[in-house]
């Protein structure tokens, strides 16, 4: 993974994959999926517009999930 530049209080920006985030959670994509319909989790964008299906996850939104400090609105 390559750093970017610096986003959200401090934080890394770069993108996290599927793999990454099942690796990270040691949770399934299934349930991961659940949790993004719940608005439990943060959910991935799409990386290279509508041309590809291929998604990311925000590292950013994924650490403030883990610190419980992630919600759908974006108040951080």
């Amino acid at each position: 993974m390559r750093t970017t530049h610096v986003a959200i209080g401090g934080l890394p920006d770069y993108f996290l994959s599927w793999k990454d985030v099942i690796a990270m959670t040691g949770k399934s994509e299934m349930t991961i999926r659940r949790a993004i319909e719940r608005n439990d989790f943060p959910a991935p964008v799409k990386l290279f517009g509508n041309k590809s299906r291929a998604v990311g996850f925000r590292s950013a939104d994924y650490y403030l999930w883990s610190e419980g400090r992630w919600n759908l609105s974006g108040d951080k």
